[in-house]
């Protein structure tokens, strides 16, 4: 249990970090959908 706690405060440090390496993947996962939904559209 406390090394359950632990990791959730390791966690929770790291959060922010993680939230910007999201960020930056939503971003391209969002541009992405947009490339294939202009592809779609054309064709």
């Amino acid at each position: 249990m406390a090394k359950e706690k632990d990791g959730k405060k390791k966690s929770d440090k790291t959060a922010p970090l993680k939230t910007a390496k999201e960020k930056k993947e939503d971003k391209a996962t969002k541009r992405k959908d947009k490339e294939n939904e202009s592809r779609n559209t054309t064709s």
